[in-house]
Parts: structure tokens; C-alpha cells; sequence
């Protein structure tokens, strides 16, 4: 899912992100005393809700560990996960030898919480528990390639979204939601997740193998952002 073109907005108008909080049902005092005077950026919020509720209601979680199972029946039918968002700043770092530079970013990722009917998004220090439900999306300047993965408490590395993919899905320039969600069950302990962006497509094994042995995510040309999650 690609959310709405955000319109042309005047300079008293919050940015974005702050819309797109709103948007979750998060109370976001500057949005709420804005959306009454800007008919622009209460359309653009209205448009988000409407296509977020609308992706929820097509690609619900429950569909998906269905499609888990039937996938992997010998596996169990949830994906292992817990999630923060990585701290907002951006850090070039050049690893020894061969490794090509990566860029980690902090608003690359973004977890959406869906527990109960309540949607929400995932803001550091929060805590997840079983049954949650979470979906995935990345923001990006430019069209490209994205993948989340997730290495649990006990360093098992999963692909998370797409779920099992080999190779990187093709995103839009701007916010896109990606496939799959997962379900929480009721293993406990800090989750790591990683999300991957390049222009290039690139294949998912290589960093599979990086991850597992405890190494930082990296390829050519990729922005990475890292984010970890406790769940007690």
C-alpha cells in the first residue's frame, strides 16, 4: 500500500509525520488544534485513515499466519517478533576491509500495532505481548527495494516482511506499507529488527547470514535502520 500524495501546505501546517501519528488515532495536541483551520491537511488525514483501515481490512494478520502455517507446517505459526523505532538520528558507518559504506537511518522503518481494534504506531519504550499484531512499512526518497528482518531473543533470524522472501520487495518513492504482518506469541525477550532499502534490488540471504552471526547488516548502497523492542 502507497498512502496519499501529501498535499501543498502552508507554513503553519505540522509535518508530516506528525499528521501521519494522528492519523493512528495517537492525540497529537498540534495536529488537533490545527485539523479545524486547514481543510488541505484534515483531507490528507482523513485519506490516511481511510487507506490504512482499508489495507487492515484486505491483509488482516489473522490471513496471514494462516498463510504462515500452510507455508511451513512444521514451523510454528507466528513470527517472533518485538519492536522499537531506532533512535532519530542518522550515522555513516564504514566497516573494516571490503565492506561498502551503510547508512543508518532512523526513520527508515515504521511498526504499526494493532492490538484489540486499536491501531497504533510503535514509539521507543513501548512494549509489545502476545497477540500482537504488527505490520511493517518503510519511508523512502527514492523508489527502490525494501525487507524487514527480525533475529529474536535466542538469535534465530527470520524474514519478516516480505515473510520468507529471498529478494528485496520493489517500493515506491514515499511511504509504503510493506506484505505480511505477524503475530506476537508468547515468547518473551528483546527483538531486533532490521529494515534494508537500497535503489538496487539486492538478494536477502547474504544478510540473513550477517545477522545470525551477530555481524552489522551491510551491502552496497543500502540504508539500514535497526530497531529493538522489549517484550517481557
Amino acid at each position: 500500500m502507497t498512502l496519499p500524495t501529501l498535499p501543498a501546505r502552508g507554513e503553519h501546517c505540522p509535518p508530516a509525520v506528525e499528521l501521519e501519528r494522528a492519523a493512528t488515532g495517537e492525540d497529537v495536541p498540534l495536529v488537533v488544534a490545527h485539523l479545524p483551520t486547514c481543510e488541505r491537511c484534515r483531507s490528507y488525514v482523513g485519506q490516511l485513515q481511510t487507506e490504512t483501515q482499508a489495507f487492515v481490512n484486505a491483509r488482516p494478520a489473522e490471513r496471514f499466519v494462516t498463510q504462515l502455517q500452510r507455508r511451513k507446517p512444521s514451523r510454528r505459526p507466528f513470527v517472533f517478533i518485538g519492536v522499537a523505532l531506532a533512535a532519530a538520528f542518522a550515522l555513516l558507518v564504514v566497516f573494516p576491509g571490503k565492506q561498502p559504506p551503510v547508512l543508518f537511518k532512523g526513520s527508515l522503518l515504521s511498526i504499526s500495532l494493532k492490538r484489540g481494534d486499536v491501531v497504533t504506531t510503535l514509539r521507543e519504550g513501548d512494549t509489545l505481548r502476545e497477540g500482537d499484531a504488527l505490520r511493517f512499512s518503510v519511508k523512502t526518497e527514492r523508489p527502490g527495494n525494501a525487507v524487514v528482518l527480525n533475529r529474536d531473543g535466542r538469535g534465530k533470524v527470520t524474514v519478516v516482511a516480505p515473510f520468507n522472501a529471498t529478494s528485496a520487495q520493489v517500493v515506491k518513492e514515499g511511504t509504503t506499507v510493506l506484505d505480511d504482518s505477524a503475530v506476537l506469541d508468547a515468547t518473551k525477550g528483546r527483538e531486533t529488527f532490521v529494515a534494508v532499502f537500497s535503489e538496487k534490488p539486492f538478494e536477502v540471504g547474504p544478510l540473513v547470514g550477517q545477522l545470525e552471526a551477530g555481524q552489522p547488516v551491510a551491502c552496497a548502497g543500502c540504508v539500514v535502520d535497526v530497531a529493538s523492542f522489549d517484550k517481557p
